[in-house]
């Protein structure tokens, strides 16, 4: 396949994510958390262990003044700790905290719940395929070099 055809496709899901997914997220988060705070305490769950700052910024494709605020909120609301690396002593990293862990639990159940109206409305072989489809996803963009935000002139 070539990268014309893929960049169609890739524009032409778009507009169904955003309407059907994006949008309704962005409406859902409350008590003051920002979507790049959700999304750090996810990356930080997905990861499973602790993050430095500079990786994490990479990751999330910020600048490192913007990661260094948002670990600031996230650490006021007790989402996530600094915490010593034990490979480098002079490296702090950002571990999610049972408050966070308990913060996306209580997302999953009580605010996405519009999400599981939407997967329970699909057949079972429709919900398997994006399932896959999803899966596969992850597995391809987490493939994806990190690059610095700053470095492209890139802000949030």
């Amino acid at each position: 396949m070539n990268t014309r055809d893929l960049q169609e496709k890739l524009l032409a899901v778009l507009p169904v994510w955003n309407y059907w997914i994006a949008r309704p997220f962005k409406q859902l988060l409350n008590d003051g958390v920002s979507i790049n705070m959700y999304y750090c305490v996810e990356v930080l769950r997905w990861r499973g262990h602790g993050m430095a700052m500079s990786e994490l910024a990479r990751y999330m494709r910020l600048p490192k003044q913007r990661m260094t605020k948002l670990a600031d909120q996230l650490t006021e609301r007790g989402f996530v700790e600094r915490v010593p690396s034990r490979e480098d002593r002079r490296s702090i990293l950002l571990q999610l905290t049972e408050k966070g862990l308990g913060y996306v639990d209580r997302f999953l159940e009580e605010d996405a719940s519009c999400f599981r109206e939407l997967l329970e409305r699909m057949s079972p072989e429709d919900r398997q395929a994006l399932d896959g489809a999803l899966e596969t996803l992850m597995q391809v963009l987490s493939k994806l070099p990190v690059q610095e935000a700053a470095q492209r002139g890139e802000g949030e």
